[in-house]
This record gives structure tokens, C-alpha cells and sequence, in this order.
């Protein structure tokens, strides 16, 4: 129960960025919108939940896990509904304000239930777990939302989506224990300063974040370039879900058990970098179908980043600072994810061409290699797992 529930708080919290993407063909023609104001909508989202995190990731610390999962639950609901029902850019901009406030909870208050209620050496399988809830939903979405707005309008699926919120909420209410910090206990406010390790990841995360956002127009590119369906657009970024699944538990299961988050992050940037590359040879005609082979590539690496980084800001900051650490870690992570797409789309807009986006995320991509390669984890670090 405790795993399943913050695996589908991390799925519905992030699930209202991430299905602009599946479906961007249908947002643009029912709301006559540009690709770049799609992007718009998508870094409304990312960014304003990079810049609530801080704040959130503290406020976590202060009422505890519990409570701030039931936000992320109820502000995704609302943001589903609107996004279903939206007929204008503005209530579509409206929509993903709402899910920022969602999307900045997911992590901190999942980070803070694990690090409230696990002892160190099973905290990584359920970080890899609950982390996976993420791309499971991705997956979902990939795999049913194209289909079902096809036949029955977009709504029909986000309030399938809103009901599952409201559900998720009620059993969060009902079944997780309140933590010490909702029963009212004086809570300190912690100024001490976080290990340089929560930097050296913010960086790495706001890398793999700019390079990655680059999958919000898989399902466009699929379209638009390779002429294939809306549907099997859909397909391409539910094969990133489904990828990142098992490899987001297994990430996190090694780097726990082997004290390797920084091997870890090293080799998910060079898939990253495999990733990039196969999508500049995706845009010819006859290696098309490397299309699939760059989203295996992308779920088994920048996207499963964050079960390694999220277990590993739990390790170096430990519980009081877990939520004001993962705060400061998505705040980098999102503004990266959220600067991405508003420039994507205005170059596929200028130059009608996606060669000159993978080669900028490729670039970031690089950059993140460079900066975990130049990372040197405290020792401390390593004996607080031990």
C-alpha cells in the first residue's frame, strides 16, 4: 500500500506536462495554437513548479509527507479537469499553473515519506519504485489517451485521469500514518547548509533535464517528419515509459546496494548522448525506425536520472533536509525541463526541421557527462549508507 501510493502520487503529479506531449498534435488543432505556445504551456508548468519547489520542499519538512501528497492528488485532479475541458491557450496556461503546484509536491513529499518511514538499505528498490510512477503513467497515457481523445474527445481521458486523483487522495487520507510534523509538534526551521553533493546533482539534473524536455515533441516528430499516426506517436513515448519502468528500479537498486550514484550517472549520460545521436539519423528516410531505438535509449537513461538522484539527495541530506533537498534538486531539474520545449518548438516553427533540437540536446547532454565526471562525492556520503 505504502509503495503503491507514492508510486501513483509521482504518476499523477507529473502526468499534466507530460500528456501535452502526447497528444500535441490534437492541443493544436482543437485550440489553434503554435508548437511554440505548446512549449509555452509546458514550461509554465515545469518553471513554476521549479520555482514553487524550494518553498514546497521546506513546507514538506514542516507539515510532512502525508499531507503534502494529498495536495499533489487534489491539484492534479483539478489540473486534468481543466486540461479536458480546456477550448483556449489561457485555460490551458491556467490548467498547467495548477499542475506546476502538483508537480513541485510529487517529489519532496514521496522523498519525505521514504525518508520518515524507511531505514537506509530498502529506501532504493522503493525510490526506484515509486520514481517508475512516473513513466508508468507516460506509458499509460502513450498507450490510451491518443486513442480515447480520437474517439471520444480529449476530456474523456483527463477525467479518467481526475477520477484516479481523487481516489488516490481519499486512500492517502485514510491510510498513511500522519507523520510527527501534521500532529501540530513546534517544527525548527533548519538553516544549515546542504552537502555540496545536493549541488553537483542540481547541476547534472538541470542538464539531463534541458537535453531530456526534448521528449515532449517525440510524438510531433513521429508525425510531423516520419509521417506515421497520432496513435503511433503515441506509441514512441509510451516506449520510453515502459523502458524506464524496470530501469528506473534497477538504477536505484544498484546504486543503493554499490554506493554508486555517480558510475550511475555517468552512464545514464552517455545513453543520453546514444539517444541524441540516433534521433539526428531518425530524420532520414531509410533510419526512420531508429525513432524506437532513441526512446529505449531515453527511458533507460535521462529519463530514469531521477531515481538515482532522488535516492541520492535522501543519502547526503537525510531526513530533516530530504524535502528542503529535493526542493533545491527539482528547482534545477525543472527549470532545465521547463526552458527546454518554448525554444524547441520556436526552431521547429523557424526552420520546420528537429535536426537543430537533438543536436542542442545532445550538447546538454555532453555537459552533464562533463559535470559528473568532475563530481567527487563526500566520503561521508557513502559511510551514512553503510
Amino acid at each position: 500500500m505504502f509503495t503503491g501510493l507514492l508510486f501513483s502520487a509521482m504518476g499523477v503529479g507529473t502526468f499534466a506536462s507530460l500528456s501535452l506531449g502526447i497528444i500535441a498534435v490534437i492541443f493544436i488543432e482543437d485550440l489553434g495554437i503554435s508548437r511554440a505556445q505548446l512549449g509555452l504551456a509546458f514550461a509554465v508548468n515545469t518553471v513554476g513548479a521549479a520555482v514553487l519547489s524550494p518553498f514546497v520542499g521546506r513546507l514538506t519538512d514542516r507539515i510532512g509527507g502525508r499531507s503534502s501528497l494529498i495536495v499533489v492528488a487534489l491539484a492534479s485532479a483539478t489540473s486534468f479537469v481543466l486540461l479536458g475541458v480546456a477550448s483556449s491557450l489561457l485555460v490551458l496556461l491556467v490548467a498547467s499553473t495548477i499542475g506546476a503546484v502538483a508537480q513541485s509536491n510529487a517529489n519532496p513529499a514521496t522523498n519525505k515519506l521514504i525518508a520518515e518511514d524507511l531505514p537506509a538499505g530498502s529506501q532504493g528498490i522503493v525510490t526506484g519504485i515509486k520514481q517508475s510512477g512516473v513513466q508508468a503513467f507516460v506509458f499509460v497515457g502513450g498507450a490510451i489517451v491518443p486513442a480515447m481523445a480520437l474517439m471520444w474527445g480529449r476530456w474523456s481521458a483527463y477525467m479518467l485521469f481526475a477520477v484516479f486523483a481523487v481516489g488516490l487522495a481519499a486512500v492517502a487520507w485514510i491510510f498513511l500514518p500522519r507523520a510527527t510534523a501534521d500532529d501540530g509538534v513546534a517544527w525548527v526551521r533548519d538553516s544549515s547548509r546542504l552537502p555540496s553533493d545536493i549541488w553537483w546533482i542540481t547541476a547534472y539534473g538541470f542538464l539531463l533535464g534541458f537535453g531530456g524536455s526534448v521528449t515532449v515533441l517525440y510524438a510531433l516528430f513521429t508525425t510531423e517528419r516520419l509521417g506515421r499516426s497520432v496513435v503511433v506517436g503515441g506509441a514512441v513515448v509510451a516506449v520510453v515509459g515502459v523502458t524506464a519502468m524496470p530501469a528506473r528500479i534497477a538504477w536505484a537498486h544498484y546504486a543503493e546496494r554499490r554506493h554508486a550514484y555517480r558510475l550511475s550517472l555517468i552512464v545514464i549520460a552517455l545513453l543520453a548522448i546514444a539517444g541524441s545521436a540516433a534521433l539526428i539519423m531518425s530524420s532520414s528516410s531509410e533510419w526512420w525506425w531508429l525513432v524506437w531505438v532513441a526512446a529505449v535509449l531515453t527511458g533507460i537513461g535521462p529519463s530514469s536520472w531521477n531515481s538515482v538522484g532522488m535516492l541520492g539527495l535522501i543519502v547526503f541530506a537525510g531526513p530533516s533536509a530530504a524535502g528542503r533537498a529535493s526542493g533545491v534538486v527539482l528547482f534545477g531539474f525543472l527549470i532545465g525541463l521547463g526552458a527546454g520545449p518554448p525554444l524547441f518548438g520556436w526552431m521547429v516553427d523557424v526552420t520546420g526541421d528537429y535536426t537543430g533540437v537533438w543536436i542542442m540536446s545532445l550538447v546538454a547532454f555532453v555537459a552533464g557527462l562533463v559535470t559528473v565526471l568532475l563530481w567527487s562525492p563526500q566520503e561521508r556520503s557513502s559511510e551514512a549508507v553503510s
